[in-house]
């Protein structure tokens, strides 16, 4: 099936063919839910989720496995966000990884977050999120990557 008008694999010649194997993404949520809106956006072929339920277990995880994005969706204090972006970047085995962070427009978070580290943030007023909007989000996190490491 070819790809929608203004979806990145027809914004980036070569998108699909530089990812050929599932992007690694570690959601790090504090909600018990599983199926909710984050997880079913990203139930994709190209994408395999893991989840962390606080910051602490999020970087351990990151530190024993390999990921390629980590997704915050925490609902946590957003100075435990800024302080767990601070920390993946001041860990030189973790330089690669990027960071896309759910936050609020108007807390002041999402400026903190890219003034931290993160790579890009995607508002979480709507209820449930644009999932289209997310994985689009995601995706061109993804080629900007690979654009720059090529």
């Amino acid at each position: 099936m070819p790809a929608a008008p203004g979806h990145p694999a027809r914004i980036f010649p070569g998108f699909r063919k530089a990812m050929t194997q599932a992007t690694r993404i570690l959601i790090v949520t504090d909600r018990d839910d599983q199926q909710g809106a984050t997880h079913q956006a990203l139930a994709r072929p190209d994408f395999e989720t893991v989840d962390a339920p606080s910051f602490a277990e999020a970087y351990a995880r990151l530190l024993n496995s390999k990921f390629e994005l980590i997704v915050i969706e925490s609902i946590q204090l957003a100075c435990d966000s800024i302080e767990f972006i601070k920390r993946v970047r001041a860990t030189p085995q973790l330089a690669g990884i990027l960071i896309l962070i759910m936050a609020e427009w108007g807390t002041g978070e999402p400026t903190l977050a890219l003034s931290a580290g993160a790579d890009a943030y995607e508002p979480n007023e709507t209820k449930p999120i644009d999932p289209n909007r997310l994985v689009t989000s995601i995706e061109r996190l993804l080629h900007r990557q690979v654009a720059a490491a090529s």
